[in-house]
């Protein structure tokens, strides 16, 4: 723990993120069912189609309701909300720090390796390790990438008692 008690955060996925694809997989099923009016050979994958955009619009709905939140506090960040059912805090010192890697398909994600010897280490952390990081928070965040691990970062270095280094703009985001 850190000289210092710190101020706990809040940082809460994009609602309107959320709400643009929410309103994309519903702007797909609607199509499909229009399309579904004129009867053609490949109606299958129509049904398909609306079978999964409904569903990703179900999850889009689960998701407005129950948003993603990442709580930071003076011993570790814990994300709850959304589909995670049994959450689990992550402690500082069992992490060597944030920042963004690239996955295989272009995408980027903020990523984070964990330190010899901490546990409970994941199981698939090796694994995962082929893909850039051990381990991997969710998207959907309001401020970009780069700026979410730079100040997951100056947050985890505070609380680890870093050198007085000052935290200005760690805000609830909502």
């Amino acid at each position: 723990m850190g000289a210092l008690l710190m101020p706990t955060t809040e940082i809460r996925t994009s609602r309107w993120r959320i709400a643009v694809y929410l309103g994309g997989s519903l702007a797909f099923v609607a199509i499909a069912l229009w399309l579904l009016q004129h009867p053609t050979q490949g109606a299958w994958k129509l049904k398909l189609g609306v079978g999964f955009f409904g569903l990703c619009a179900v999850v889009f709905v689960w998701l407005l309701i129950n948003p993603q939140r990442l709580v930071l506090d003076d011993e570790g960040f814990t994300i709850l909300g959304g589909f995670v059912r049994s959450p689990k805090k992550i402690q500082w010192r069992d992490i060597d720090g944030f920042f963004v890697c690239r996955l295989p398909r272009g995408g980027k994600m903020i990523g984070f390796n964990y330190k010899a010897g901490a546990s409970p280490r994941p199981r698939l952390a090796r694994f995962n390790r082929a893909f850039g990081a051990e381990a991997a928070l969710p998207r959907g965040w309001p401020q970009s990438l780069e700026a979410l691990a730079a100040q997951l970062n100056a947050y985890r270095l505070q609380a680890l008692g870093g050198g007085g280094y000052q935290i200005a703009k760690l805000s609830r985001h909502r």
